[in-house]
């Protein structure tokens, strides 16, 4: 589905969201707020300003992320939204250098986020986690570092929990890494309300975001409110519920019809209009455009209401270790299986996640590898 605007409008929309972004990152709107005013970011706990659309980088393909993230920086986003665990890491730190190079961007201006991956939890690894994140990246900062999943993992392991880490300690650590300049703001993903209200009692610097699943499949209603209420801006992923049927919804596309847009703007308009923040993730110049104008028009209240009956408790995320959602379900019996049956696997093998595709992603188990120590 094509949008009705020309290819020259759609160009200029997008340039204008990215000129928006950096004109409002001081005077962004509450994160309980919806954006139907047109405001282009959200304010943090941290006072900092995340930007309401962001590119985001799971799934992209080495060798397709480098042109992702110039497309998109070109074309005015100034949000990233990255992750040590996607492996592509190091190539959208070319992309950034680049950019930099070029005058195309400029640090003070982007908004990036990355993430600390499970089975690092223990002081000394997550100032590891985050330091090789930052070379990789190519930067001296964070604007948003996140625990990934809320999970204690043994280094080099595969949900096999790790008794002698704690999220607490964890979040201790980041918080120390906030006090040197490291990172501008600290959140969580895929928390649920119980280990977030946890959380937030024991944190001297309180989480900023949650970074949870939210499209109008499984728009985990309860999870926004209760985090906006309570001062948590959250930020969803797989927004467009990765395509598919959605897209050639009844409803989904009469709304596109009615405003001139493509299903995949309504989904993300739909967040928007809520106050919850987008990483749509695109590899084609185009579809990066189009994702990012989703300011020039607004959904009414009749059409929030029939988005509302989308609603399936339909999840997209595989991970069998999530405890959040329908996928929770699911994961009560299959967890504790695949953690029985990988356990005797770590006796011999451990991976680095981190360091997925590159060498030291897999070692014997009883080698010295001093990124492990």
């Amino acid at each position: 589905y094509a949008s009705n605007r020309t290819p020259d409008v759609a160009r200029a929309a997008v340039a204008g969201t990215g000129a928006r972004q950096r004109d409002v990152r001081a005077r962004s709107v509450a994160p309980s707020s919806a954006s139907a005013s047109g405001e282009t970011s959200v304010r943090l706990s941290s006072s900092a300003a995340q930007p309401m659309v962001g590119l985001g980088t799971w799934q992209a393909p080495k060798g397709q992320v480098k042109a992702a993230v110039k497309a998109a920086l070109e074309g005015g986003y100034v949000h990233l939204d990255c992750a040590a665990a996607y492996a592509n890491e190091e190539e959208v730190g070319e992309a950034l250098a680049d950019a930099f190079a070029r005058g195309v961007a400029r640090r003070d201006d982007l908004f990036i986020t990355s993430k600390l991956w499970n089975d690092r939890r223990r002081p000394a690894d997550v100032r590891a986690g985050l330091l090789q994140t930052l070379k990789d990246l190519r930067l001296e900062y964070l604007d948003l570092y996140l625990i990934h999943w809320p999970v204690c993992w043994r280094r080099g392991t595969l949900l096999q929990d790790d008794a002698d880490a704690s999220i607490l300690e964890c979040w201790r650590e980041l918080e120390r890494c906030v006090d040197e300049g490291l990172i501008r703001s600290i959140g969580v993903s895929n928390f649920s309300e119980a280990r977030l209200e946890e959380l937030i009692r024991d944190a001297r610097v309180k989480p900023a975001v949650n970074q949870i699943e939210s499209h109008p499949l499984l728009p985990n209603t309860e999870l926004v409110r209760w985090c906006q209420s309570n001062g948590v801006a959250v930020t969803a992923y797989s927004p467009l519920a990765q395509g598919g049927k959605v897209f050639v919804d009844e409803t989904v596309v009469s709304i596109a019809a009615k405003h001139g847009v493509t299903p995949a703007q309504v989904l993300l308009r739909w967040n928007v209009e809520r106050g919850v923040v987008v990483i749509p993730k695109s590899v084609t110049p185009a579809r990066i455009a189009q994702n990012a104008d989703v300011f020039g028009f607004g959904l009414d209240a009749d059409d929030m209401r029939r988005m509302e009956s989308l609603d399936a408790d339909v999840t997209t995320t595989p991970s069998p270790w999530s405890d959040v959602g329908p996928a929770a379900r699911r994961n009560k019996i299959l967890r504790p299986l695949l953690s029985a049956v990988l356990r005797p696997f770590f006796w011999i093998v451990r991976v680095d996640v981190q360091r997925m595709g590159r060498k030291g992603f897999i070692s014997w188990a009883w080698s010295r590898d001093e990124n492990l120590d």
